[in-house]
């Protein structure tokens, strides 16, 4: 009696569908980033180097602080080439530093004139709307 064959013949895949995978998952994640906003400058040494300063004192535990950072992130475009946007997160050495010698509270959005002068100091919570108003007001744009 002969032995009946009944392995099935390897087919080789291409590598196409993989590279076409690949590239297609690369694109994607790409393009996610893309979208994600862009980190703010925590530089607080730019208060006072002659451009105005926007600054959030921030804490990732307090859910005002993170709707203010969306706030600032959509409307930076718009004031970016006049206007320096920094985070000073209390959750670091540098930030906590700087609102301890400031005597800031996290939550606070403290605006700063081109040579380093405190203008303003806002505790409320933000809108889109009524941040640009500020901006507008205490800077005169």
């Amino acid at each position: 009696m002969q032995e009946q064959n009944t392995k099935k013949p390897v087919e080789k895949k291409s590598n196409w569908t993989r590279y076409i995978t690949l590239a297609l998952v690369l694109m994607i994640t790409i393009f996610a980033v893309s979208l994600l906003p862009r980190g703010f400058s925590g530089d607080t040494s730019i208060i006072g180097q002659g451009t105005s300063v926007l600054l959030l004192v921030h804490d990732d535990n307090i859910l005002q602080s993170g709707e203010t950072m969306a706030v600032m992130n959509a409307i930076r475009d718009d004031y970016e080439e006049r206007l320096a946007f920094i985070v000073a997160d209390i959750n670091t050495p540098e930030g906590k530093t700087f609102a301890d010698r400031n005597t800031l509270m996290p939550t606070a959005l403290v605006f700063y004139s081109a040579s380093g002068n405190h203008l303003q100091t806002l505790y409320a919570a933000q809108t889109v709307e009524s941040l640009r108003q500020e901006l507008n007001k205490i800077f005169q744009y």
